[in-house]
């Protein structure tokens, strides 16, 4: 078997059905490189050697052409031969990067546009069938969200993967639809820093790699902050405090106050509870010591 076609040192992309959009952007980066004539066999038909057909008299003795037709081999000039071994070489491109079950598939294909076609077509469908593709891919572009407990980078890949699908597909959107659609499907972890980016006025301009850029930063940071101070953010902390406060606050105080009880003269050392929640209630709402003694003298009737 012969070693694989290469490009300035580069290999054929191996044919791939998982991810066929793929293969298809790296072969067609391949080809281009291999020679630019390529391209133009992949969209139209391959060249074929004409010569024209001798010209007929008209009753008033003017020549009428009569069009072309293929050569005969016999008749192929260099030029000729030349630009025939492109479709061969784009051929022996396609054929050396598929599949043995693919290769199977290509092997009555008379040209490379034919290869190509076949492949796409065996591949992506009829036009009813990629047209139902497209639907579904707008489908899931309208519906996209961050699940919990992804990354910037998770959200980033899966997104920039079904833009270009849909570009693949014929269908792109403006730069400021798709950022803002991007912004808004973004982890809670970085929307500090995502509505911060969507405040500044270059926003509607900036790449949507450059948008990822900054956010993986941020993400970064925030990895780094959580290294040094521990799980809890400053926010947590805080609440942290409060809650130790609050605590500190319920619990009962004893303390010692000396008061003068009207009959003995004598100072009395009375343990009393502080509860600093009810500090701010008016004093009217408790007995004095003097109506305290009153009830006491006061005989309890039944």
């Amino acid at each position: 078997m012969s070693a694989p076609k290469t490009t300035a040192g580069i290999k054929v992309p191996p044919f791939t059905r998982d991810d066929f959009g793929l293969w298809k952007m790296k072969m067609l980066l391949f080809i281009k490189a291999s020679n630019p004539l390529y391209i133009g066999i992949l969209e139209n038909e391959p060249f074929v050697p004409m010569k024209p057909i001798s010209e007929s008299t008209a009753p008033d003795g003017s020549r009428i052409p009569q069009g072309t037709q293929p050569k005969d081999i016999t008749e192929y000039t260099d030029s000729d031969k030349e630009l025939i071994r492109l479709d061969t070489g784009l051929m022996l491109i396609l054929a050396d990067s598929a599949d043995k079950e693919m290769s199977y598939q290509l092997m009555n294909c008379t040209s490379g546009k034919h290869m190509w076609d076949t492949i796409n077509l065996i591949m992506e469908g009829t036009e009813d069938v990629q047209e139902n593709r497209l639907d579904i891919l707008t489908s899931q572009y309208e519906a996209f969200r961050s699940l919990p407990g992804e990354s910037i980078t998770q959200v980033f890949e899966k997104y920039t993967k079904l833009l270009n699908e849909l570009a693949m597909k014929g269908k792109t959107y403006p730069l400021r639809e798709s950022n803002r659609k991007f912004m808004m499907t973004l982890p809670h972890h970085v929307e500090h820093k995502s509505s911060s980016i969507r405040e500044r006025i270059d926003f509607t301009k900036m790449s949507l790699e450059m948008i990822y850029g900054k956010l993986k930063t941020y993400e970064m940071e925030q990895e780094q902050r959580v290294i040094i101070y521990g799980s809890r953010t400053v926010e947590n902390k805080h609440n942290a405090l409060v809650r130790s406060a609050a605590l500190v606050v319920d619990e009962p105080i004893t303390s010692e106050i000396q008061v003068q009880t009207p009959r003995a003269g004598k100072e009395v050392i009375i343990e009393a509870e502080m509860d600093y929640v009810n500090l701010g209630v008016d004093e009217s709402d408790y007995y004095t010591l003097e109506e305290l003694e009153q009830m006491e003298e006061k005989p309890w009737r039944t």
